[in-house]
């Protein structure tokens, strides 16, 4: 799929190039000007994630998201992690107020019976969604969790087509979608979830695999889909990431202008590109004291 999601995204970008037209143009047209964004902070200490998600909001950002576990998250027991886990999101809520939206990510770490119990806990703090508390292996699991608490969760960043998203939607099994358009085909069958979405009065949350082009396709989704919720965001417009583009897109506080260039609106910089070579990612993963995979 994802190779399907390549030449899908390259047939979209050559199509609106070859008409002299923005993608977007051909999917429907626009329902927006400008892509709000959500942006990763963090932090060791709940000082150091306040502080964080505080210079995020001076540049603009209305909406931050992080992970509340600490490092050592996989040697606590659950009272304690429970505890760490809490005192972080409430710094953050402290810090920037309830004028910015809080987007809590838990990396498919947790049980249904120990998310439910922190889902509850968080709802005080009003998070605007919580990420993959499961994995998603059970659909009926997660929609079980959905229905018994009041946060909504955002999901599907491991799905791949309109059938899977079909079942989570009908499962209940979340508030926010997250479809990979660089995963599930493309912005062909992208576009197709998120009318499936729209169905279930669901909000549209694209993954970002957090490149510059990756960041483009996004934008020409969500441009031209009416459930669009929020955009995951890195700095893709800023160096050195925007330095493989001829001309990166434009930012405007916690907003991606969209834009009116033809096809997916970016062109890369080949010089550059080929100063930057493959690099071999070293797979570290977390394990329990028990030596058990902790991170899945």
């Amino acid at each position: 799929m994802s190779a399907l999601s390549a030449i899908d995204l390259a047939l979209w970008d050559i199509a609106g190039k070859h008409f002299g037209v923005p993608a977007w143009q051909l999917l429907g047209g626009k329902c927006r000007d400008r892509i709000r964004l959500y942006m990763h902070v963090g932090g060791e200490t709940a000082d150091d994630l306040a502080a964080s998600a505080a210079a995020a909001v001076r540049d603009g950002f209305t909406a931050v998201r992080f992970t509340p576990f600490p490092h050592n998250y996989p040697e606590l027991r659950y009272a304690e992690l429970l505890e760490q886990m809490l005192a972080r999101v409430a710094a953050v809520r402290e810090t920037v107020g309830n004028g910015v939206d809080l987007c809590v990510e838990i990396h498919r770490r947790m049980d249904p019976h120990h998310a439910s119990g922190l889902a509850l806990e968080l709802a005080k703090y009003r998070p605007y969604f919580l990420e993959d508390p499961l994995v998603p292996d059970s659909i009926q699991r997660m929609g079980d969790l959905q229905r018994s608490i009041p946060v909504p969760i955002a999901t599907g960043e491991r799905l791949h087509t309109i059938w899977e998203f079909n079942e989570l939607l009908a499962a209940g099994g979340c508030r926010f979608i997250r479809p990979d358009v660089c995963m599930v085909g493309g912005l062909t069958h992208a576009k197709k979830i998120a009318a499936i979405a729209e169905a279930y009065h669901v909000g549209v949350i694209p993954h970002n695999p957090l490149s510059p082009v990756s960041t483009a396709a996004c934008v020409q989704l969500d441009a031209c889909i009416p459930n669009f919720a929020l955009q995951e965001y890195t700095g893709e417009d800023l160096p050195p990431k925007s330095t493989i583009l001829k001309q990166p897109l434009v930012r405007e506080g916690g907003y991606l202008l969209v834009p009116n260039r033809p096809g997916i609106g970016v062109e890369l910089d080949m010089d550059v590109v080929r100063a930057y070579p493959p690099v071999a990612k070293v797979i570290a993963t977390p394990l329990h004291e028990d030596g058990s995979v902790a991170d899945w």
